[in-house]
């Protein structure tokens, strides 16, 4: 029986670095901001929706323009909501595909935007919180202003203070606690 662990927080909290550390210790590590890439290439059947209902003003040469698009919805958090209805079920299904496919029964995935949908995958869920750090590009700024991370109940919360030992040390004690 596989294990999902869920990890979540703000953008640019160290969401990532957590999973590949996770890897490291031999669990499997799905990162849902590349499995939105890999469907936002050219062909892609994200690719295809953003280009059915936002237009094909945000594609170029077939693929999702990332940039053009985050500027769009981070405009307004009902476009944004929009696009979660849209690309969420779709990346739901990956995750799942990759759940299934995984040699391993411990499972850690990235949820930068987490929906009741991805939560109920998880076991447990790990919350990563940060400073927010200035070098973050605007449109990613007010995207992080729409997620409402308050709702959720994490099983382990970690203050990521960007000192490397110190948050590696917190995620295993936390991988300690779950194996």
């Amino acid at each position: 029986m596989k294990t999902i662990i869920g990890i979540t927080g703000k953008l640019g909290s160290g969401k990532t670095y957590a999973g590949h550390f996770f890897e490291k210790l031999g669990a499997t590590f799905i990162d849902c901001d590349a499995v939105v890439a890999d469907l936002y290439k050219k062909g892609g059947i994200g690719a295809k929706k953003i280009e059915t209902f936002f237009g094909e003003e945000f594609i170029k040469d077939g693929a999702v323009n990332k940039a053009r698009l985050g500027t769009f919805v981070s405009k307004d958090e009902k476009k944004l909501r929009i696009l979660e209805k849209i690309i969420h079920p779709i990346v739901l299904n990956e995750v799942q595909k990759h759940i299934d496919k995984s040699p391993r029964d411990l499972i850690f995935i990235e949820i930068g935007a987490p929906s009741e949908k991805f939560l109920a995958l998880c076991e447990k869920l790990i919350l990563i919180t940060a400073k927010q750090r200035k070098i973050r590009t605007k449109y990613l700024a007010r995207i992080d202003k729409f997620k409402n991370l308050s709702g959720i109940n994490p099983d382990f919360t970690i203050k990521n203070t960007f000192n490397k030992k110190s948050f590696e040390q917190k995620l295993l004690k936390i991988y300690n606690t779950i194996t």
